[in-house]
C-alpha cells in the first residue's frame, strides 16, 4: 500500500479519529471533516474542517519529525501574529492512533507565491527581512543550517582532501586542474574574509524560504513549512535563496528582491556576506555533485538493464556538472572551460562512474 492509498484510506480515518476524539485534540467530542489531503517530502498532510468552524491542517512528519515537529511549531508560534506565519495549535509527540508526531495549526489562506510577478517577489523578500530583523532571544534552538560562515567552512572543507585525492588517482586531469583552481581561489578568498566576516551574531531564519514555502496573500508574504527554523546566519539563507531559485529569478528580479529586502533589514558587511556566500555555494554544488559519485549516491547505472538509461543518465550528469563548473569559474572569475572541454569532461564523469560500479560489483569470492 502506497502512502497516496493510506491517506485516502486507513490513515485519513485515523486523523479523523485523532482530531474527534484523543484527549490531546482540542477538536475532541467535536465533528470533523477531512476535506483534503497532500504528501510532502518528509511528511503527510490533511486538512480539516472540525465542528467549532476551525480550518486546520493536520501534518504528520515521517523523516526526523521530533525535531522538525518542534522547530515548525517555535517558528509559527513565534511569527503568527505579525502574519507571516500560520497559527499553530499544538503538537504532539505521541498521537493517539497515528505511528508519527503530528502538528496542527490553521489553514492559511494565500496563492502559491509567483516569484515572475513583481509585487510578489517583492512582498517575499520583505517578510523574509521582517523575520530576519526579529529578536533572537525568542528563538530557543540553532537552525540546522551552519549559523555562520566559520562553522560553514569548517564543516564544508572537510569533505576536501578526500574529493581530490579521489578524483587525483582516477583519469580525470581536466576535473583535476579546475577542481584545483576553484579550491585555490577559495582558499584566498576564506583566508581574506574569516577574519572580519567568520562569526557573526545568529538571527531567527526560516530555514527553506523557497518559492514552493511561500504564500501571497493580500499584499503580504507569507512563509509556511518552519521544519528548519532556528538562530542561524541570515546572509547565508538570503544566498540560498538566490542560489536555489536561480531558475525562477532574472537577474532583474533578484536585483529587486535584494534591494526591497535591504529596505526592512541591513547590516554592516551583509551584502558582502551574501555576494561571498552565492559564491561559495555555486562551487559547493561541483564538488557535492562529484562527491555524489564518489559515495556512491547516484544510482548504479552499471547494473541497470537499459543501456539507453545508462547513457542518457552519464549525458545528463555530465551535463550538470560541466553547467555547475561553468556557472562557478564564472562567478570567481577564473579561467573558463574551452570549447572542446566538454565531451573531455564528458568522458572524465563517465570515467569516474565506471570505476564506482566496478567498486560495487562484488568480487568471486564474496559472490561464492
Amino acid at each position: 500500500m502506497t502512502d497516496g492509498d493510506r491517506m485516502s484510506g486507513v490513515w485519513t480515518q485515523a486523523v479523523h479519529d485523532y482530531l474527534t476524539g484523543s484527549v490531546s485534540s482540542r477538536f475532541r467530542g467535536q465533528e470533523a471533516t477531512i476535506t483534503d489531503h497532500w504528501q510532502g517530502r518528509d511528511n503527510l498532510l490533511w486538512r480539516a474542517r472540525c465542528g467549532d468552524g476551525a480550518d486546520v491542517v493536520v501534518k504528520m512528519f515521517t523523516d526526523a519529525g521530533q525535531a522538525r515537529c518542534r522547530r515548525q511549531f517555535s517558528g509559527q508560534a513565534q511569527f503568527a501574529a505579525a502574519g507571516l506565519a500560520p497559527e499553530p495549535l499544538w503538537y504532539d509527540r505521541y498521537p493517539h492512533g497515528l505511528p508519527c508526531q503530528i502538528l496542527v495549526y490553521r489553514w492559511a489562506e494565500g496563492e502559491a507565491l509567483q516569484l515572475t510577478d513583481q509585487q510578489q517577489c517583492s512582498a517575499h523578500a520583505d517578510a523574509l527581512a521582517r523575520i530576519h530583523s526579529a529578536e533572537r532571544d525568542e528563538a530557543q534552538r540553532f537552525s540546522p543550517h551552519p549559523f555562520n560562515l566559520l562553522t560553514f567552512w569548517q564543516i564544508w572543507q572537510a569533505s576536501e582532501a578526500p574529493l581530490r585525492e579521489w578524483i587525483s588517482a582516477a583519469a580525470a586531469p581536466l576535473l583535476v586542474e579546475h577542481v584545483a583552481m576553484m579550491w585555490e581561489a577559495v582558499h584566498r578568498e576564506m583566508e581574506a574574509a574569516l577574519p572580519m566576516l567568520g562569526e557573526t551574531v545568529p538571527a531567527p531564519v526560516h530555514g527553506d524560504p523557497a518559492a514552493e514555502n511561500s504564500l501571497f496573500h493580500r499584499g503580504l508574504g507569507r512563509l509556511v513549512d518552519w521544519e528548519y527554523f532556528g538562530l542561524g546566519d541570515p546572509a547565508q539563507e538570503v544566498a540560498r535563496f538566490l542560489f536555489f531559485e536561480a531558475n525562477g529569478l532574472s537577474d532583474e528580479g533578484k536585483a529587486n528582491w535584494r534591494e526591497h529586502y535591504g529596505d526592512a533589514h541591513s547590516a554592516p558587511g551583509f551584502s558582502e556576506r551574501v555576494d561571498l556566500y552565492f559564491r561559495l555555494l555555486n562551487f559547493q554544488a561541483v564538488t557535492y555533485l562529484l562527491d555524489g559519485i564518489r559515495q556512491r549516491a547516484a544510482p548504479d547505472v552499471a547494473a541497470t538493464d537499459s543501456e539507453a538509461f545508462r547513457t542518457q543518465y552519464k549525458a545528463f550528469l555530465a551535463e550538470t556538472l560541466a553547467v555547475a563548473l561553468r556557472r562557478s569559474l564564472a562567478l570567481w572569475e577564473l579561467p573558463p572551460l574551452g570549447i572542446a572541454d566538454g565531451r573531455l569532461l564528458a568522458d572524465e564523469i563517465g570515467n569516474l562512474m565506471n570505476i564506482q560500479a566496478t567498486d560495487r560489483k562484488p568480487s568471486s569470492a564474496s559472490a561464492n
